[in-house]
């Protein structure tokens, strides 16, 4: 203590040090442990309320102690033995091109092609966005590939949520649940009758105005992008029985052309066929009849 009578500055050091017991510390620890365990509570209700969150109170495609899929890696994936066929909370969407939807898919799956130069069907993401909140969208392409990766990325940006790839693609679910779904490209060498039917012609737009069957609707075979759309609603408004395509056995043209793509007139069946038109029938017609040119270019508007 200093002369003064007032405590000394050891003195102020050694009192400080007294009034901090270790009944203190055991209160601050546990204050400390209580912030933490309500921390992850409301990190664990803010994920389970979200659509694409781990759900701890309805039902989820996941088991409740497993992995949250969406933190395994940069893209969210789930294995086929997760997935139940026919599961109503559960949306399987194939973003391959048509001929190979076509070939097989999974049953009820949705079509969604994910071409190279085009962006999601907006009447698909429209389907899509209208589904009840929680509803899992599992997108599937073919194993090897990254289709699947690239579909997800682009509904990712327009705003779609609780977007999972299925791992392995669509063998991982053959392999796992059983035979697919295949489409069937009926081929015929004289149709029966052409009265009320319509005529899809899939040559490229050049060969279709020089000369065409009466009648026929031009839609060209490409598989960089996607069916003119306005086209397709004229061949829906038809509400024909039978659409016949042709020709059968022309190879695609233009730059898209390859060894791998279909020849046009299956390519165009597969698109039909896919998007749900029925009575599409492949004309196997190499040669078609021609009318004179159309010089409105051939296109409906």
């Amino acid at each position: 203590m200093s002369e003064s009578g007032n405590p000394g500055p050891g003195t102020l050091h050694k009192r400080a040090a007294a009034v901090v017991p270790w009944r203190d510390l055991g209160v601050a620890w546990r204050d400390a442990g209580l912030l933490v365990v309500l921390a992850v509570v409301c990190a664990l209700a803010f994920n389970a309320l979200r659509p694409e969150g781990l759900s701890l109170l309805r039902y989820a495609p996941f088991d409740l102690l497993g992995p949250c899929p969406e933190i395994q890696d940069n893209v969210p994936k789930i294995t086929a033995d997760k997935l139940k066929p026919g599961d109503p909370n559960i949306v399987i969407v194939d973003v391959r091109l048509a001929w190979d939807f076509v070939s097989g898919h999974i049953p009820d799956a949705w079509f969604l092609p994910m071409y190279e130069t085009a962006p999601p069907d907006e009447e698909v993401v429209s389907r899509l966005r209208a589904l009840r909140p929680g509803t899992w969208i599992v997108l599937v392409g073919a194993a090897g590939t990254v289709t699947a990766e690239r579909a997800l990325t682009a509904l990712s940006v327009q705003g779609l949520r609780g977007l999972f790839v299925l791992e392995g693609g669509l063998e991982a679910w053959e392999k796992r649940h059983g035979p697919l779904a295949v489409g069937q490209v009926q081929v015929v060498t004289e149709p029966q009758d052409l009265q009320g039917a319509v005529l899809v012609d899939a040559r490229d737009e050049e060969t279709f105005a020089a000369g065409h069957r009466e009648g026929a609707i031009n839609l060209p075979f490409d598989d960089l992008l996607p069916p003119d759309p306005e086209v397709l609603r004229k061949i829906h408004a038809a509400k024909a029985d039978r659409i016949y395509v042709y020709p059968a056995n022309q190879a695609s043209s233009g730059s898209q052309a390859s060894g791998a793509d279909p020849p046009a007139g299956f390519g165009v069946a597969c698109e039909l066929i896919a998007r749900g038109f029925q009575g599409v029938k492949l004309w196997n017609e190499p040669y078609p009849a021609t009318s004179e040119p159309d010089l409105s270019g051939g296109t409906p508007p």
